[in-house]
């Protein structure tokens, strides 16, 4: 053994510095060269009483493994109204519903037997992918009053088929008077896990929210509440997969095993979805696509009923649009929507300031807090037309198509107000989109000579309480008796 003198330089000695520090210099030689392994802590053992440690991978190119998540779902609750493109609902007698608080709240109406429940599960199906770890988010909490016996609460990867049936396949939370459990179900066969360390009912304090994570690997699951590991439960080896399916949807289930009574409302203010450590290279606009954010789709808390609908725009199978008269600054209500079909009278050559008629036009809805504020990202937009009425005759008829947007008032002459002047009003931005015409003697069904379609590499965005517009002016034209131009209208984008 070496003998260590302070401050020493000797030669075969380990050296110290004045301050008592080893003299340490690190070895050129393989054979003299120590080796570390290296670890990363997950968890501290907050719960568990053992750090959680997970070691890197190398690969053959000597290269350390990365990888990006990709968002595949988000959604809030903040609106009064059910989401119905997003989320599928049934219940029993035991209800749920959105108050505008900022939940969802399942025991709305309290279910009193084994017959009673509700659960909620999205359209969206999520996949497992290779190794890929799925995470699945729920911010989640009991008021009102603690659960008591009879009552469970369910959580995860599944697919309920009635309002008291649990899904055969999948991997969810189970929480009930026991405490917290984690649940793998192989096509019925269920495998569950009362955690080594139990996270009882009591640890869920009535009143507030928690944030649930639960991992889903190819070997195991990871359970979380408020980023600390309770407890993993390792994918039954007869399995091979976590579930059968492939991929299931996301759900939440309140029901009850017996004769209850009760107050306790499970809530529920926040879900998300990632597919972790793969880098799928997925654009944004088809990630917001997935999530229902596409420029087709009712957001959250926006009413059919109350806003002008995006779902189909002006389009009814039952109903075709009805002729209405061109305008500058008030279009009748039936040229509302975000594209769809519309039908407008022939009108002679217009060259006036005013002559640009609106096509169609969409308000991007105010938002407040039960309706959530979103830019509406267009990306592109195709117009066609159609002779309808009246043979064109006289002269031909020739329509200029432009987009309009960003103004605040649905009139196309609103003004764009001064610097500092209070009640900032915008003027509708503009762009041309082209021109298409129908030939004298085009008989009524006949197309005009081309459709309109644009892309657009710089997106136009149309932010909340903003108006987009297509424009159409008749440059040539005769006001035919009876003459019409039936066009639609398609926009593409999304919500963002």
């Amino acid at each position: 053994m070496a003998v260590i003198d302070s401050g020493s330089s000797g030669a075969g000695k380990a050296n110290v510095d004045a301050g008592f520090n080893l003299n340490v210099a690190l070895s050129n030689t393989h054979a003299y060269i120590g080796g570390v392994r290296l670890h990363s802590e997950n968890d501290s053992g907050e719960h568990t009483g053992t750090p959680y440690l997970k070691s890197p991978e190398t690969s053959p190119d000597y290269r350390m493994r990365a990888g990006l998540d990709t968002v595949l779902f988000n959604d809030v609750f903040n609106a009064t109204l059910q989401n119905t493109h997003l989320w599928s609902y049934t219940f029993a007698t035991l209800t749920a519903s959105q108050p505008g608080a900022g939940t969802v709240n399942f025991g709305t109406v309290q279910g009193t037997t084994s017959a009673h429940g509700a659960f909620m599960r999205t359209f969206q199906y999520f996949p497992l992918v290779n190794t890929a770890p799925l995470a699945v988010e729920f911010y989640f909490g009991q008021f009102n009053a603690q659960m008591i016996s009879g009552e469970v609460w369910l959580m995860g990867i599944g697919l309920p088929t009635a309002a008291t049936t649990v899904p055969t396949d999948g991997v969810w939370m189970r929480l009930t008077t026991t405490g917290l459990e984690g649940v793998i179900s192989f096509n019925g066969t269920p495998a569950t896990t009362a955690f080594t360390v139990p996270k009882p009912l009591a640890d869920f304090a009535t009143g507030q929210i928690y944030k649930a994570l639960i991992v889903i690997g190819e070997r195991e699951v990871e359970y979380w509440i408020d980023d600390v590991l309770i407890g993993e439960q390792t994918i039954p080896v007869g399995n091979g997969v976590p579930w059968l399916a492939g991929s299931l949807p996301v759900y939440m289930m309140k029901y009850n095993t017996g004769n209850v009574s009760n107050t306790n409302t499970m809530r529920v203010s926040r879900i998300g979805v990632s597919l972790m450590d793969v880098a799928t290279n997925k654009e944004w606009p088809d990630i917001l696509a997935g999530m229902g954010q596409g420029a087709a789709i009712l957001q959250n808390g926006m009413n059919a009923t109350t806003v002008a609908p995006t779902t189909a725009g002006n389009t009814n199978q039952v109903i075709l649009p009805t002729t209405q008269a061109g305008s500058n600054s008030a279009p009748n209500a039936a040229m509302a929507g975000l594209g769809g079909q519309f039908l407008m009278t022939a009108q002679s050559t217009n060259v006036a300031a005013a002559g640009d008629m609106i096509g169609c036009y969409y308000l991007n809805p105010v938002p407040s807090i039960n309706i959530t504020g979103r830019n509406l990202i267009i990306t592109g937009c195709s117009i066609t037309c159609m002779n309808s009425g009246a043979v064109v005759a006289t002269t031909p008829t020739t329509l200029v198509w432009g987009l309009a947007w960003g103004h605040t008032n649905v009139s196309l002459a609103t003004l764009e107000t001064g610097t500092f002047v209070t009640g900032t009003t915008h003027a509708p931005r503009r762009r041309p989109l082209g021109m298409c015409s129908a030939a004298i003697g085009t008989v009524i069904g006949g197309l005009y000579s081309n459709e309109i379609n644009r892309g657009f590499e710089s997106p136009i965005v149309v932010r909340p309480g903003e108006y987009i517009a297509t424009t159409v002016r008749f440059r040539v034209g005769t006001a035919t008796a009876s003459q019409e131009v039936f066009y639609t209208v398609t926009f593409n984008g999304y919500w963002e």
